[in-house]
């Protein structure tokens, strides 16, 4: 038996565990499975406050380099705090960004970003925008997202994530975002970002830094028979 525990960040929903025969799983069977859908798996170890040792996995079964949000979830359960948490913290360290044609950007947070502005955010096709940077970035490996300023330092933003599709919240997507914000307009330091599942609070830190706030929920603690998914 396979013991997780079901947590999401402001929609964008984990399955975590410790028990490394989880991938020996068929993914497509365990998102099936409602109480065991996810956007990404995270194997943790207990011991391993620095996540390096982390293994992350989307939803398609692609490796992924980072996961602000499942990070985020991990501090709120490996601090025992309860299953609701308010304003858990994380920093994110930009490591490159770089101007693209057609307003995208491109923002290296560990896991590849490309940003976009949006005017009309509700009613833009994510898939194929996503497509389409892809070839400026000659990639499909990275996650895309576009936002719109709404008013004053508040802004709207949707992201898809390579291996996954569109999702309801990323903290490194929301990070590059409020990197990209922030360069635009030098004024700001603070601004809250709007997605589809809650709201993060970003701080422009230093000029190679973003740290960002958000809430964590324990959706679900359970087991499950690894043998049902092979």
């Amino acid at each position: 038996m396979i013991e997780f525990v079901k947590m999401h960040c402001n929609g964008n929903s984990f399955i975590i565990t410790n028990d490394e025969k989880i991938t020996k799983c068929s993914f497509e069977k365990l998102n099936q499975n409602k109480d065991l859908k996810f956007d990404q798996l995270l194997i943790y170890k207990e011991d391993d406050a620095s996540f390096k040792d982390l293994k992350i996995f989307n939803r398609d079964g692609t490796p992924a380099l980072n996961c602000i949000n499942g990070k985020r979830c991990i501090k709120a359960l490996l601090n025992r705090d309860k299953p609701i948490t308010k304003n858990i913290k994380a920093t994110v360290k930009i490591n490159d960004y770089k101007e693209l044609l057609d307003g995208f950007t491109y923002v290296n947070t560990t896991n590849h970003h490309i940003v976009w502005e949006s005017d009309n955010l509700i009613d833009d096709d994510l898939e194929n925008k996503h497509q389409k940077a892809g070839k400026f970035f000659n990639s499909d490996n990275f996650n895309l997202s576009i936002y719109k300023h709404g008013s004053d330092d508040k802004f709207l933003i949707r992201t898809f994530e390579a291996g996954v599709g569109e999702t309801l919240s990323c903290g490194s997507g929301s990070s590059a975002t409020a990197f990209v914000i922030f360069k635009k307009n030098p004024s700001l330091d603070k601004i809250f970002l709007n997605s589809s599942g809650g709201q993060m609070i970003c701080y422009k830190k230093d000029d190679n830094k973003i740290c960002s706030e958000a809430n964590t929920e324990i959706i679900n603690k359970s087991k499950f028979d690894e043998r049902e998914y092979f």
